[in-house]
């Protein structure tokens, strides 16, 4: 098989993988789909669906944000263990097995991600096209520290910062191109989701509302999934392969 077609075929595993995450490994998706539904929740007691207006007018209500960093924390811990799930699928460990990550390669690569980040917070009086080429070559240098801290989450140890900036060029290129394009679409489609929802009577509120709890979902086994099959490659995926976690 040819390298393009290669690619084509694990895209399109991660993607069938994406969904089995709701039949394999429905708990890790849970931790991000229960407080997106307590967010609606709390965003129709305020009134924030019955129009456009109040729609814009409550955005920033507190109240909302709460619920809203919950929801955030859910899915940055859906997305890590839907990841480890796959992971651990692999090697035989039960799916919430945490007993394996690499601790240094994941701080490691923490640490680039910070050094790169702490230029945008100084006041260093820079133009806006210097700045604008700052930041994206910091951007582009840190995606190598994103490949080894996922290569610590799934305990690759012998994965060192050298490896990264060799061979993590085309892992991270391979992550992205998993995960960028459906991610997109879902994230297009959960917000014309909320639009279709102001003002409508209460069943069908209720009923756009538990989908979009769904497309959330989708979203982090979307995430999880490609971090995990753009990591090992398509080589290493196998479309036969069932288990439970």
């Amino acid at each position: 098989m040819s390298g393009l077609g290669s690619e084509l075929r694990g895209f399109g595993l991660s993607l069938r993988d994406a969904l089995r995450v709701f039949r394999l490994a429905p708990l890790a998706l849970l931790l991000v789909m229960v407080p997106e539904f307590v967010q609606h929740a709390a965003e129709i007691r305020l009134g924030m669906f019955a129009s456009d207006e109040a729609f814009r007018t409550l955005a920033q209500d507190p109240m909302r944000w709460a619920y809203g960093t919950a929801k955030l924390v859910g899915l940055a811990l859906a997305v890590f263990f839907t990841a480890r799930f796959w992971a651990n699928r692999a090697a035989g460990r039960p799916g919430w097995s945490l007993s394996d990550i690499a601790w240094r390669p994941l701080a490691l690569g923490l640490l680039i991600l910070v050094l790169c980040s702490l230029p945008g917070s100084l006041p260093l009086g820079l133009g806006p096209a210097a700045s604008l080429a700052i930041g994206l070559s910091l951007t582009l240098v840190s995606l190598p520290g994103v490949v080894l801290m996922i290569a610590g989450i799934f305990g690759d140890r012998a994965f060192g910062l050298r490896d990264a900036y060799v061979r993590g060029w085309s892992k991270a290129l391979r992550i992205a191109l998993y995960i960028a394009p459906p991610w997109l679409f879902l994230q297009l489609l959960h917000e014309a989701n909320h639009t279709a929802a102001l003002g409508q009577p209460d069943a069908l509120f209720w009923g756009l509302m538990a989908f979009d709890t769904l497309v959330v979902g989708l979203m982090a086994a979307v995430a999880g999934t490609g971090a995990h099959h753009g990591f090992v490659g398509p080589r290493a995926i196998n479309p036969e392969e069932v288990s439970a976690i």
